[in-house]
């Protein structure tokens, strides 16, 4: 059996990543009250996408995160 490495920071990221992504695929852009409104939530991904990369790579003073075989992006 093998221990699973976590790291919050990475799951609290991707967490939020997720949640995001649902709601952009699952909701109307009615829902959303705008395209201002989708556009921000997009830029936030986009933002996110990049904060993982930067984590995976350099996210433990200037090491590479422990879970970063967990991530998928």
């Amino acid at each position: 059996m093998t221990a699973e490495i976590t790291c919050r920071v990475k799951d609290a990221l991707v967490n939020e990543l997720l949640l995001l992504n649902h709601k952009l695929n699952t909701l109307s852009p009615e829902l959303l009250h705008s395209d201002e409104a989708r556009a921000k939530v997009q830029e936030r991904r986009e933002a996110l996408y990049v904060e993982i990369k930067r984590h995976r790579k350099r996210g433990h003073k200037g090491k590479p995160c422990p879970a970063a075989k967990n991530l998928r992006w």
